[in-house]
């Protein structure tokens, strides 16, 4: 996912001067390529993000379009109040690609993992928050991202999550996608996350359960129209997400069913606080809840209610 974001931005910097690449000490192999090939559209500012982003709010000012890269609980902390006063108030054109977030870095304990800062940025004026659950979606909202003119984040995870688009897909702002239609309950996810969701679908289906799966890679702004019809036709609403259960996506989606009054039986998935446990992406979704028998759990129990 983070490879295919970067890899558009070095697209992207190819045909266009005024595209910046930005990192806080944390490039990958294809920033580290830009670097070398275009050196003066590249710029490290060693572990000073707050440096990084008002450099950025400056830069966007005088017509530059910078894509900052770096660790995202870092970025979206360490220099909030540079993010909200410089860059969102200011509505200048900065673009922020969060690496490692949700559970990658996991093993390296709670301070590396980006857990909520959607929270935290879905909050400030004129920012755009995209949280994409495959690669080709996150390049193809990079790409969005350099079109749209006003601050935009995008949350990206590891490398090599599992790719359920085709080369046809295309992002639209503010939108949605049902990637497995039912009628008995649905899952609302954000992120690669959504794989659990589908695997569990399959398994329900055997137990005569249809479950409806539906990525939503905006929290803000989110896709108004595909909740309310979902919760009006399944009755039964889950949020499923590796970030907090507060302020995340199972805040926005009750924020939604709370004021179109809709009454439905409704589960947020995720974590309440900070993760359980240490290891690789796959054990601490088990650890904390958020692999695919969790999830069967779950819809089972909202049922038989």
């Amino acid at each position: 996912m983070r490879n295919a974001s970067t890899r558009m931005v070095y697209e992207l910097a190819k045909q266009d001067k005024n595209v910046m690449a930005l990192t806080a000490d944390n490039a990958n192999e294809i920033y580290n390529e830009l670097k070398c090939h275009m050196p003066k559209q590249y710029m490290d500012y060693g572990i000073a993000e707050e440096n990084m982003v008002a450099s950025a709010a400056g830069l966007a000012s005088c017509g530059k379009i910078p894509f900052l890269y770096t660790i995202t609980n870092f970025m979206s902390m360490h220099a909030f109040e540079f993010i909200r006063n410089d860059v969102c108030i200011a509505n200048q054109n900065v673009k922020f690609l969060g690496r490692s977030s949700g559970l990658v870095s996991s093993s390296m304990g709670a301070t590396h993992q980006g857990t909520e800062e959607v929270a935290l940025l879905r909050a400030l004026p004129n920012m755009l928050v995209i949280t994409p659950a495959t690669p080709i979606e996150a390049r193809e909202a990079t790409k969005f991202s350099y079109q749209h003119n006003g601050p935009v984040y995008i949350r990206l995870e590891g490398f090599n999550e599992p790719e359920f688009y085709g080369e046809d897909y295309q992002f639209v702002v503010g939108r949605g996608y049902v990637l497995r239609d039912g009628r008995d309950a649905t899952v609302i996810s954000m992120g690669s996350v959504i794989n659990e969701a589908l695997q569990a679908a399959e398994g329900l289906e055997s137990d005569g359960i249809r479950l409806r799966v539906i990525n939503m890679p905006m929290v803000h702004p989110i896709d108004r129209d595909l909740i309310v019809a979902a919760a009006k036709e399944t009755g039964h609403i889950i949020t499923l997400e590796e970030h907090s259960i507060h302020g995340g996506l199972g805040s926005a989606v009750a924020e939604v069913l709370a004021e179109c009054g809709l009454a439905v039986s409704f589960r947020r998935m995720g974590l309440d606080g900070c993760a359980k446990g240490c290891g690789n992406r796959e054990a601490m979704r088990e650890i904390n809840g958020l692999a695919s028998e969790n999830i069967a759990v779950n819809v089972r129990e909202m049922l038989v209610r």
